[in-house]
């Protein structure tokens, strides 16, 4: 039996009442998925474009202050 053969088995057997939060957790499953798709917003393509460390984290204290 595969893994998909498995899942739906189990499905199968869950009570009417929990179907409900099944239904849930698929359809939050699908969202994660299509986020994961997006493109990255132009704030995020910007990231690592200019000169120095990446996260600014290394000698912060000189650019701070």
């Amino acid at each position: 039996m595969t893994d998909r053969e498995a899942i739906i088995k189990k499905i199968q057997s869950i009570p009417d009442v929990d179907l409900q939060e099944v239904a849930r957790l698929l359809d939050l499953l699908e969202g994660e998925k299509t986020a994961r798709k997006r493109k990255p917003d132009a704030l995020s393509r910007g990231i690592g474009i200019c000169e120095g460390p990446p996260d600014l984290a290394e000698e912060h204290d000189s650019y701070a202050y």
